[in-house]
């Protein structure tokens, strides 16, 4: 069950909004002063009108004209500043929280495996579709506007002084009770908002996987059991929905109540000072026209800033993900944009590479390795030692469940080892970035996505055309850079999903490649180019093939027989495959 967060942001939050901020803020500095001239020059006049009132005994057409003509000047000049401030403020806000969202998806993306298998899709799904929409629909134009009303405040504030200072009184008494009642009312619609953000997540998990799973959910006549537990985590979900919406009822029913009250009681000061000849009847004008302005722009205010609590329990679960742990042996670059407590490799580490070694050094070494995976007490691979020369190939043969998959799994270091070496070139390289740069996979399952062959292969335009052309002739595959590939590439047989990730991995200039079962589920023809390539094309390349059918490892210098997590024999080919056999 997800635990709903109680109580005030933290101050990481805030950070992290400066953060964001911090390239702009000069530029935004500036486009604030101008929107505060911009507003407060279009509040202005009421003060010119009013002023002009009390100074004229009579008003015609023609001394009418002066006052037009400044009105206008003003207006047109404070309508200039407002649009640039607009227009550049949202630009700039805009660009701000996008960086959050790069930034979230940059360490996401490095988060351990562990993660991404104890959080359901949906949570994360919603981190980066509702929440950052929350963050990025609040934080562009609507935060422009939220600083419009606040500018229009501190001018009516100015304004009404300037008539006459008794008017403070009711503006400090005004700004207190409207302050209480934001108080009352925040720690109900902050929890309200993150509690129907927690149960979001729910259906858009559930809906996501009955899609995934849906040819299997009618195979099985289970359709109405699907619909039944959607409908209950969408019944949740909108019952905190109602929630939210009845405490900002609630909220703007008492904003209105106060501003009634604030209006009646500038009235009363107004017609005590008409009385006693301090102001005119334009100056009252002039106050009661701001107090009905200021009314409603406190209650736009504050209703806005309950808005915005919205926005900051986005910015709350992003920057949770922010400052989540990264994977270890992962470390941010030096470059990074947000400061958190992370380690940082400077800009030399990011772009080291191993260096090339004699080829007589080993190019793999595991001594004595001990795996189990995190969430369980039982032990995977137990003492597993091998060594692996370079340009050597190492084949893995074991029946199901004997670890030849775990093997890989700790070998990429996408877990960590209890005990144990895994060294590559000689080194134990910490660095897990640069550690699987070394690797290439080519499994059953891989990934592709809608685009161009050429989009699949090179999504960074790393390579040139020509180079890519070349290694798709080397594997064998008849395709142009700019054929289509469908999603998750069903337009392609598993043959040619085979080659291309072989391509794939040529063209990132992998060292070592390694084979899970690649070939079980292809044609005959695709398995007679693949092995083609595993025998031209990776001639220099150090291969580790995991099969279940022996023919695709009777080639290999070495063959490692894992039985129950143990190594049960390793050695020549054919002498482990005719032990293996009896």
């Amino acid at each position: 069950m997800n635990k709903v967060k109680t109580g005030a942001y933290s101050k990481s939050i805030y950070d992290t909004l400066m953060q964001a901020y911090r390239p702009f803020i000069v530029k935004i500095l500036a486009t604030l002063i101008f929107g505060f001239l911009g507003r407060f020059l279009i509040l202005s006049n009421i003060q010119v009108i009013g002023q002009y009132v009390d100074q004229q005994t009579v008003l015609t057409a023609e001394n009418l004209k002066p006052l037009f003509y400044k009105l206008s000047i003003l207006l047109l000049i404070a309508f200039s500043l407002t649009l640039f401030f607009r227009t550049v403020f949202s630009r700039l806000s805009a660009l701000a929280v996008s960086r959050i969202y790069d930034e979230t998806t940059y360490r996401v993306s490095r988060f351990p495996i562990s993660f991404f298998e104890s959080q359901p899709v949906g949570k994360i799904t919603t981190r980066f579709s509702s929440d950052y929409g929350n963050v990025f629909r609040l934080f562009g134009g609507p935060l422009a506007e939220f600083l419009s009303i606040l500018f229009d405040l501190v001018s009516i504030v100015i304004l009404m002084v300037f008539v006459h200072p008794y008017f403070i009184f009711t503006i400090l008494a005004a700004t207190w009770m409207y302050f209480i009642l934001l108080r009352r009312n925040q720690l109900r619609l902050r929890t309200s908002r993150r509690d129907m953000s927690t149960n979001r997540a729910p259906s858009v998990a559930h809906f996501s996987e009955t899609v995934q799973g849906g040819t299997m959910i009618r195979q099985n006549h289970k359709e109405s059991m699907f619909i039944d537990k959607f409908l209950e985590y969408d019944e949740k979900y909108l019952k905190s929905k109602w929630s939210v919406f009845w405490h900002v009822t609630r909220f703007s029913l008492e904003l209105n109540v106060l501003s009634t009250v604030l209006f009646g009681a500038n009235a009363l000061i107004c017609i005590y000072l008409m009385n006693t000849n301090v102001i005119g009847i334009g100056q009252s004008g002039v106050i009661l026209s701001l107090t009905l302005l200021a009314t409603y722009t406190l209650q736009m205010f504050f209703e806005w800033f309950s808005q915005f609590e919205e926005a900051l329990t986005g910015v709350e679960k992003m920057d949770e993900y922010i400052r989540s742990p990264l994977e270890p042996g992962i470390s941010l670059p030096a470059y990074s944009d947000f400061s958190t407590s992370h380690p940082k490799k400077s800009r030399q580490d990011f772009n080291e590479t191993f260096e090339n070694l004699d080829p007589e050094t080993d190019h793999i070494q595991i001594e004595n390795l001990i795996f189990k995976y995190p969430t369980s007490t039982e032990v995977i691979l137990n003492s597993v030692s091998f060594k692996l020369k370079k340009g050597e190939k190492l084949g893995i043969i074991g029946r199901t469940g004997s670890g030849k998959t775990t093997l890989i799994s700790a070998l990429l270091r996408l877990y960590p080892i209890q005990s144990g070496v895994i060294l590559i070139n000689g080194r134990n390289e910490v660095d897990v970035e640069k550690h699987r740069s070394l690797f290439s996979v080519i499994s059953q399952d891989q990934l592709f996505m809608s685009g161009t062959i050429r989009d699949n292969l090179d999504l960074f335009r790393a390579s040139s055309n020509h180079q890519i052309e070349k290694i798709l002739k080397q594997v064998g595959i008849p395709f142009s850079l700019n054929d289509p590939v469908s999603e998750k590439g069903q337009n392609l047989s598993q043959g040619e999903k085979q080659l291309l990730s072989l391509a794939r991995g040529l063209l990132q200039k992998a060292q070592i490649f390694i084979f899970d079962e690649a070939t079980s589920n292809v044609d005959p023809q695709s398995e007679a180019l693949m092995n083609r390539a595993l025998t031209d094309v990776l001639s220099d390349k150090t291969q580790i093939r995991i099969a279940h059918r022996l023919q695709t490892v009777k080639d290999c210098n070495q063959i490692l027989w894992l039985d129950g997590g143990h190594v049960k024999k390793i050695g020549p080919a054919e002498e482990v495959l005719v032990a293996f056999r009896h």
